[in-house]
């Protein structure tokens, strides 16, 4: 593991506990296996579908939301992540909600503890790519362990946002597009607290075009590119309203 990816994890597991306490107030990680359209987009279901009794693996699990929506949905899921505290809330959750998940501590970039060809679905969401400091390794990797023509999905946080400052009453740039970093923090160990501290974690920006290319150059067949919503979240800080929300790519392996 390069010291990227193990500084994340680090930043990760201790940012864990607050990261659980927030979903607990929220409460969906009880709800989103009976209603999986708390997690995923109306395109997203539309494309997982046909999911039920196949072998799904969501890599940069996280919260695990995903998860618990797929195998709400009948398939049986295998769950990696980076960061073991994420797991194990996550291991603890699942035998609540009595779901049956197979929980993989595995860095995305080298998954070989997992078999070629293993899944029929690989799906990927959220923020997972800017811990990332290799994008085409990611891919690689979870093409390598889907079947043929098993279907690859993407749904990641659009680059458009990524390079404004946090001033709340306009846009200006903050960061150039095409810089992919490693951008460093030093962050507060609470995950919330946005004063600096001792915590070092590390971002990579990656633009559109580097997420269709490292896509395609694994042998995928895209199906689906699309940009979804233009909603500001609550978190950010930059008026972002109007500006595109998601990017998501779907394609299948040839």
């Amino acid at each position: 593991m390069n010291r990227f990816h193990a500084a994340n994890r680090d930043r990760w597991n201790l940012a864990s506990p607050g990261w659980a306490a927030m979903h607990d107030r929220r409460g969906t990680w009880r709800e989103v296996h009976e209603k999986p359209e708390l997690v995923f987009t109306e395109k997203e279901l539309g494309l997982l579908r046909a999911v039920e009794n196949t072998d799904v693996c969501v890599l940069g699990s996280g919260d695990n939301l995903a998860v618990f929506a797929l195998a709400g949905m009948g398939a049986r899921v295998t769950s990696v992540d980076l960061s073991s505290a994420q797991l194990e809330v996550a291991e603890r959750r699942a035998e609540e909600l009595g779901l049956v998940v197979d929980f993989v501590e595995a860095d995305v970039t080298d998954l070989s503890v997992l078999e070629d060809a293993r899944f029929d679905f690989v799906y990927t969401g959220g923020h997972v790519a800017v811990w990332v400091s290799d994008l085409s390794a990611y891919y690689r990797e979870a093409v390598r362990i889907l079947r043929q023509d098993g279907l690859l999905l993407i749904h990641e946080y659009h680059p458009f946002r990524r390079v404004w400052k946090e001033l709340e009453d306009r846009l200006e740039v903050g960061f150039n597009y095409f810089d992919n970093g490693p951008h460093e923090y030093h962050a507060s160990e609470e995950l919330f607290d946005r004063t600096s501290g001792s915590v070092v974690q590390y971002e990579f920006h990656w633009t559109v075009s580097q997420y269709f290319n490292a896509v395609v150059e694994q042998g995928i067949r895209i199906t689906c590119f699309d940009e979804i919503g233009d909603e500001p979240e609550g978190w950010e800080v930059a008026p972002l309203g109007g500006l595109p929300h998601m990017l998501l790519i779907a394609g299948r392996k040839t």
